[in-house]
């Protein structure tokens, strides 16, 4: 069902890109919930979107899984609003108010999925994921950020979890 929803999404985002009337259309019911940058590429949400497919096939394990999307949904968000909010001092483009709200978000999800039963997350993997993801969301890099943090969080976590088995 995730692929399904994930293909027709980002057909419609694609569909939304090309065609003008589409276009107009989304802007006019969502043109206030888009980022510059969105008016020309993909939206969050496709990229949110494709990483959870890419991690779902990638991260066999349901605690990393569920931390790494986490991470992002509520971590990057979090760094975001306070960034806006609080933000003075940047480091490369993000802010350090951003940055550090995003590490103390992760942490406590980290924290939150390793009391979930089943999960079988340990509270130190879950903590160098929050911190992977915190890096990875403050660092420059030119990949949308809504597809790295749980690839690269989720991997870290998942090879580490792997290795002290």
């Amino acid at each position: 069902m995730l692929v399904i929803f994930t293909f027709l999404f980002i057909l419609i985002d694609y569909v939304r890109l090309h065609v003008g009337s589409v276009r107009k259309l989304f802007f006019l019911l969502f043109g206030q919930l888009l980022r510059r940058k969105e008016l020309y590429t993909l939206t969050g949400g496709s990229y949110l979107l494709l990483a959870s497919v890419v991690a779902i096939f990638m991260i066999p394990d349901r605690g990393v899984f569920i931390a790494a999307i986490s991470f992002l949904v509520i971590g990057d968000t979090v760094a975001a609003l306070f960034g806006l909010r609080f933000g003075k001092v940047r480091l490369f483009r993000k802010t350090i108010a951003g940055t550090s709200a995003c590490l103390v978000s992760c942490l406590i999800i980290a924290y939150i999925v390793y009391k979930l039963p089943n999960a079988s997350l340990p509270l130190s993997i879950g903590v160098l994921g929050a911190v992977i993801a915190t890096i990875v969301e403050a660092l420059p890099i030119e990949v949308n950020d809504n597809v790295i943090i749980p690839i690269f969080a989720g991997a870290v976590m998942q090879i580490t979890l792997l290795i002290l088995k």
